[in-house]
């Protein structure tokens, strides 16, 4: 019962400790007096200022080796720790290889290639270390894999040609070299590992690994686009052609041979890329559905076309909101209308937006971008609603969008806009 009594107030006033500054100094001085171990100190030692006095009551509780390497990752006890550890502990080889990934140090390095490290802690020193070439000397001594082949080769650069042709008398996969040329400086080596992924026939979609630019500098990008543009592509290769824009008008022109379903065209669409208004009206050709169309309502310049099939489908309320939103075109309006019972006659567009002007512009305070409503103060298209009664009644049973769209259907672009730019219409309207 003590036991559980101690380690719950412990944990209370740990918590207090680092939340409560002020009262830092006197919680830390009822801690100290409770039962400790090092895993609370460790928290005390992170977090607050007293990590000095913190160790030193830490080194009391008989640290274990797997306690002071983990204060050494990034602690500001970290060189007190490793002087503890050093001298209390015998380090094997997996303490060593832990040390040289967490802290990077070059002495931990050397100390683990005096104790006849394996290959996966040659590695470690291979990435984290500066002692690359001699730890890719030691790993070359012996039987490596694939993988082991590829980090001595992405890390080292006096054993990288010795690597490369160790990989190519061990059957690289198109992968391995692939992932090579895209994330690995070859240097003059280059070519010859594209060489030799070109001599083990790539399929579609292992050259479609460099059209979509997996390499930060996009090497062989249009290479391997020219070579699978004279291919058969299917769609999908197609599309992502033209998102590389890599061929796209050739790729365009392929995919109008073979209609592809809409879904393969999304993407393409939705990422606003060079050709993506193409890509819409082809879609358009095709008979998208519901998803896709607004899809193009959305994100493409294909607007009213898309506006156009949509009336022809049942929408919900929350669609036509969308649709309000993003085209102010007539049949849509007429729809929207009819469907809300609007008479939109009674209202002058010109005439309202001028009047919203004038009452903000004197009152820049009165505009809430970020609200439909908020008490006295609203966004262009709240205003709009509050001064046209009739669509208050079409707010409070269809929503906002709707209701300010009717009222305002050639700037709804603005319903959502910053604040600085909606003032600099209204200035103008003013």
């Amino acid at each position: 019962m003590k036991s559980i009594i101690n380690d719950r107030l412990k944990s209370f006033l740990l918590g207090l400790l680092v939340r409560e500054k002020e009262t830092q100094a006197e919680t830390w001085k009822h801690l100290k007096m409770l039962d400790l171990d090092c895993d609370d100190l460790y928290i005390v030692i992170t977090e607050t200022a007293f990590a000095d006095e913190a160790w030193e009551l830490y080194q009391t509780k008989n640290p274990t080796k797997d306690d002071l390497l983990y204060l050494m990752e990034g602690t500001s006890k970290s060189q007190e720790a490793e002087a503890c550890l050093m001298e209390r502990f015998e380090l094997k080889n997996e303490d060593l290889d832990w040390l040289v990934e967490k802290t990077g140090q070059d002495k931990f390095a050397q100390l683990l290639l005096r104790q006849n490290p394996n290959n996966e802690q040659l590695v470690t020193i291979i990435k984290h270390s500066s002692l690359k070439e001699e730890a890719a000397i030691e790993l070359l001594k012996g039987p490596l894999d694939n993988y082991d082949l590829r980090d001595i080769i992405y890390n080292s650069n006096l054993k990288k040609r010795e690597a490369l042709e160790r990989l190519f008398q061990q059957n690289p996969t198109n992968e391995d070299l692939s992932e090579m040329i895209c994330y690995t400086d070859l240097g003059d080596l280059e070519e010859l590992v594209w060489n030799q992924f070109l001599s083990q026939n790539p399929n579609n979609e292992e050259l479609l690994y460099f059209v979509k630019d997996y390499s930060e500098r996009g090497r062989k990008k249009e290479e391997a686009a020219a070579l699978l543009i004279e291919r058969n592509p299917d769609a999908d290769a197609l599309a992502e052609l033209i998102v590389a824009d890599q061929f796209a008008d050739i790729a365009l022109e392929k995919l109008k041979e073979i209609k592809p379903d809409p879904e393969e065209l999304e993407f393409v669409i939705r990422l606003r890329k060079r050709g993506m208004n193409e890509v819409a009206e082809l879609c358009l050709s095709l008979n998208p559905n519901k998803e896709q169309l607004f899809d193009i309502l959305e994100n493409s310049d294909k607007k009213a076309e898309a506006a156009l099939q949509l009336i022809q489908l049942p929408l919900e309320l929350h669609e036509l909101a969308d649709l309000i939103v993003n085209t102010s075109i007539e049949p849509v309006l007429e729809l929207i209308s009819e469907r809300v019972q609007f008479d939109r006659s009674q209202v002058n567009e010109d005439d309202l937006l001028r009047e919203i002007s004038q009452k903000i512009v004197k009152n820049p305070e009165l505009l809430d971008v970020n609200h439909w409503h908020n008490e006295e103060r609203h966004c262009l298209g709240g205003w709009a609603i509050t001064l046209n009664e009739a669509s208050q009644k079409i707010e409070q049973q269809f929503g906002s969008e709707i209701a300010a769209g009717l009222l305002l259907p050639n700037y709804t672009h603005l319903f959502f806009a910053d604040k600085e730019t909606v003032m600099e219409v209204l200035k103008k309207n003013a």
